[in-house]
């Protein structure tokens, strides 16, 4: 286990992140840096965003406070925040954002650790990033959702590192924990303060896939895909469903199985929140606890398998009675 700072040393960080998120809030207030409700939208009222830039002072002051530790991951991660803040503040054009996004995710996969794997391995951790990006990107949109999916697949990889395979810095999970729950005070509420925003959900993807590579890369093992396996499953299959209706999968929609639940069956925004934390949760759990026996991938994709019958008839009949009301 890696040894940690004292308690004096995170509550002065906390109180960095703290001051800098209230700093932005303001500038966000003066600058219009809003997010207005539409037809797709599932919120009501005008709403300040990319609150999420918290999660880019978290990471330089971890690269400052570790000696520049892990200098490819926190620059690319610094990198792809700013695209989408400027994102929040701009709206730019989708194609621009997916070409800084490959070239950025190229030049990690070029540098540090990585640049001795083999090609093809190098191609599916191109993927997952791109993917892991985009998807949180695209699965943020009420409130609480993004922030407490995030602690159940962040808090599962500081008990694989603290106590089971020690594979990154335990403070820089810490720190990233900690920006989690600040931000969580604003946003997992019934009128949020603020939204994340693509600057969070963006840098927070980016976070979640550069751990698990790192860990898929440490045992030798897909495992770790099962801490996402809720925003998959909603995120992928949501796909396939407007690929098949011919729809643009770029453009906004509301067609995700929690947008369905908010916006059709009006259940809470922290509600519907709430399920799909404990879900995760309830999955990470019984992975941690099983962890020595290793998963053969025939049993991975088994459980992939299972929760996507779950969740498609879930769906069908949720569509089907609306079909029918």
């Amino acid at each position: 286990m890696v040894e940690l700072y004292s308690i004096a040393y995170y509550i002065l960080i906390a109180s960095v992140l703290i001051i800098g998120l209230i700093i932005y809030l303001k500038i966000a207030e003066k600058w219009s840096i809003i997010d207005h409700p539409n037809s797709r939208s599932s919120h009501l009222v005008v709403t300040k965003r990319g609150g999420g830039i918290i999660y880019l002072i978290a990471l330089v002051i971890y690269m400052i406070s570790s000696n520049f530790n892990m200098p490819s991951i926190i620059i690319c991660g610094l990198l792809l925040g700013i695209m989408g803040f400027i994102d929040d503040v701009k709206n730019l054009n989708f194609k621009i954002k997916l070409i800084f996004q490959c070239l950025t995710i190229g030049y990690l996969l070029s540098t540090g650790s990585y640049n001795g794997l083999e090609w093809y391995l190098l191609i599916l951790m191109f993927f997952l990033i791109i993917s892991s990006v985009n998807i949180l990107n695209f699965m943020d949109g009420i409130n609480g959702l993004t922030i407490l999916y995030s602690l159940s697949f962040l808090i599962s990889f500081y008990i694989i590192n603290a106590y089971i395979i020690a594979f990154t810095d335990s403070n820089f999970l810490l720190i990233v924990i900690l920006s989690n729950l600040i931000i969580g005070y604003f946003n997992i509420r019934k009128k949020a303060v603020c939204f994340l925003g693509d600057v969070g959900a963006i840098t927070m993807g980016f976070i979640y896939a550069v751990l698990t590579i790192t860990l898929i890369v440490e045992t030798n093992s897909l495992n770790p895909l099962i801490l996402f396996l809720v925003y998959f499953l909603d995120s992928g299959w949501t796909i396939v469903e407007r690929l098949l209706a011919k729809e643009n999968i770029f453009h906004p929609h509301r067609k995700h199985l929690y947008q369905l639940l908010v916006n059709e069956y009006k259940l809470s925004h922290l509600l519907v929140a709430s399920i799909y934390f404990s879900i995760q949760a309830l999955i990470n759990i019984t992975w941690l606890l099983n962890y020595e026996k290793d998963l053969s991938p025939i049993i991975l994709i088994s459980i992939f398998g299972v929760f996507s019958v779950i969740y498609l008839l879930t769906k069908k009949i949720l569509n089907k009675k609306l079909d029918l009301a």
